[in-house]
């Protein structure tokens, strides 16, 4: 599996981080939104887009960071 990251300014809440969980071929299998700030979690068991956009712009992420955070209620 491979995992990226990347941050978007969201006006007073801070940075909201979207995790995506793809497989070899870069096909998106998961993702998730997290705002450290405020401590919003929303989960995407099956996304609608299953193609990275703009994946030059993301940020690689670690398994443990994305299962981490996939796995808090």
């Amino acid at each position: 599996m491979l995992y990226f990251k990347c941050a978007q300014f969201v006006p007073g809440k801070g940075d909201a981080w979207t995790y995506y969980e793809c497989d070899d071929g870069k096909k998106v299998l998961r993702q998730l939104t997290h705002i450290p700030a405020t401590r919003e979690l929303t989960r995407v068991p099956d996304p609608i887009v299953k193609k990275l956009v703009r994946p030059e712009l993301l940020l690689d992420a670690s398994a443990e960071e994305f299962m981490g955070l996939w796995g808090t209620s």
